[in-house]
């Protein structure tokens, strides 16, 4: 049984999340990239086509605004590559401002599902998308871009249906960040330890690793 209060304290954190980005418009178009991504991954979920369009837009309006924070990561540069080949198949979509949702999901679908998974994760088999937002929310956290608890959020929401043991780490971690307010610097550890090992192609391994799971394990 949660703490009573959960809905309070998730709309606290997402206001913490919301002010921080209205206190740092510099790293906007470090976070479209990041909502793009996820959007894309999104997709094996049935979430419309015409959102992630929309995503892709807004990206777009940032690309070349010389005020943005760039990095340099690798995370930046894969997701800037899957930008630049997307260009062209969604062109037509890229120059409409409206929704048009049939139109939308029959030229920019296919595109959407294929080339990020292919530039972030690289070929392989049919499950790709939890994966790329595994590696997607632990790039654009240590790039500065999303807080640990919405790279959290990122994960869990894509892999609702993944049974596997990182996506219950992750739910455990979503859990006590929102119901242990004076665990949250312990928690931002982990999940940065985390994400330090996604960078670099480990999927899950390490002590922060093993300490979650025995945890989630352990309830």
């Amino acid at each position: 049984m949660r703490p009573r209060g959960v809905r309070l304290r998730v709309e606290e954190l997402r206001g913490l999340d919301a002010r921080r980005d209205h206190a740092e418009p510099e790293r906007a178009r470090g976070r479209a990239l990041a909502w793009f991504v996820h959007g894309c991954a999104l997709l094996d979920l049935d979430v419309a086509t015409s959102g992630v369009v929309q995503l892709y837009r807004e990206v777009l309006a940032l690309l070349d605004d010389p005020a943005q924070h760039r990095t340099g990561s690798h995370w930046e540069r894969a997701v800037l590559r899957c930008v630049d080949q997307l260009r062209e198949p969604l062109a037509e979509v890229a120059a409409d401002p409206h929704r048009h949702a049939s139109r939308d999901e029959r030229l920019a679908l296919a595109p959407l599902v294929e080339i990020p998974p292919q530039v972030l994760i690289g070929p392989g088999g049919a499950e790709r998308s939890f994966p790329m937002a595994c590696r997607n929310a632990a790039g654009a956290l240590l790039d500065g871009m999303i807080s640990p608890y919405r790279a959290v959020g990122f994960v869990v929401g894509v892999g609702y249906f993944h049974p596997d043991q990182e996506l219950a780490a992750m739910r455990e971690w979503r859990v006590r960040y929102e119901d242990e307010p004076d665990a949250r610097p312990t928690l931002d550890a982990e999940i940065r330890a985390w994400a330090r090992d996604r960078t670099v192609g480990r999927c899950w391994c390490g002590p922060v690793a093993r300490v979650a799971a025995s945890r989630c394990a352990a309830r």
